[in-house]
């Protein structure tokens, strides 16, 4: 194998990897951006829903038991902090697609509200690890990639034992409209779900995706031209001269075309070796003719 495929063979294995890196580093980079854009819409849509749960239990939820003395009357629309959040929620979502709020439980009063396995996973979590306040990942979800927050959702009040403890205790309305089966006997300081945010990244993935593989088909093709142009040049100003000046050396070691002067127009190594060769000759001739003066020269 030749000089010139060996530096051809070595600048194209350096320039793929180069190429390679470069277009999963500028993936990578877009993949951060995405999420790092996610967790900051979804702590927006949290802390929206978070202030609003928070005016809901200190102002609302008080007047509310004040104006209404029948503990059997119970009206979701206004006395559930969980129907609240998710119908504001909803209104918020006919808007504005891609995010999806779920106060995910393990035992619900509304089964929409069921936890599945990868939200329980995330539930476990939390009840493992008393001190967390909060999950942020990416998860599968329905074919598609979202970001998720999520944080616990805790029995912490004691009124909440009112509509999720002994189901006897509860308000009849509530046992009319949900029944006696699921969302009872709570435990208080228990964690019993959690409120996760999901933001689509997909859209976004595919996106950085994209850009990443155009980055590295402009890479290749840059790396072609850059392959051809360096073969073409190699080949007329180091292979052709060496070749040439190799074919020159060999004549003079056999005595041939002694006065045939060998010169380049080339300043750089090559014209230097190509010097060094021509005063070999020059030497040689003499030599010979000193040597052997009735020796007449050697042609082709």
């Amino acid at each position: 194998m030749g000089i010139r495929s060996k530096f051809i063979i070595i600048i194209t294995v350096l320039s793929l990897l180069a190429t390679i890196a470069i277009g999963y580093t500028s993936y990578m980079l877009s993949r951060q951006s995405a999420i790092a854009e996610a967790k900051s819409k979804g702590e927006i849509i949290y802390n929206y829903i978070e202030a609003s749960s928070t005016f809901f239990g200190k102002d609302q939820y008080p007047l509310i038991k004040d104006l209404i003395d029948d503990r059997d009357t119970f009206i979701p629309e206004l006395m559930s902090r969980f129907v609240v959040n998710r119908m504001e929620y909803e209104i918020f979502q006919e808007t504005l697609e891609g995010y999806i709020f779920k106060q995910a439980t393990l035992d619900p009063l509304w089964p929409d509200n069921k936890a599945n396995a990868q939200e329980e996973g995330v539930i476990q979590y939390f009840a493992s690890n008393p001190q967390a306040t909060e999950q942020q990942g990416v998860m599968d979800k329905d074919g598609k990639k979202y970001f998720y927050t999520a944080k616990p959702i805790k029995v912490d009040k004691a009124f909440c034992l009112t509509c999720h403890g002994d189901p006897a205790d509860a308000p009849a309305d509530q046992r009319d409209i949900y029944g006696t089966e699921n969302g009872y006997n709570w435990k208080m300081d228990s964690t019993v779900g959690t409120s996760i945010i999901y933001i689509s990244i997909s859209k976004t993935l595919a996106d950085a995706k994209q850009s990443a593989m155009k980055i590295f088909f402009v890479g290749i093709g840059c790396l072609l031209v850059t392959i051809i142009c360096i073969w073409v040049f190699l080949d007329r100003s180091v292979v052709a001269p060496i070749i040439h000046l190799s074919d020159a050396a060999k004549d003079i070691s056999i005595g041939k075309n002694l006065c045939d002067s060998i010169h380049t127009d080339s300043n750089d190594e090559i014209g230097g070796l190509a010097n060094s060769i021509d005063r070999m000759r020059i030497s040689v001739n003499k030599l010979l003719k000193r040597t052997c003066p009735d020796r007449k020269e050697q042609k082709k």
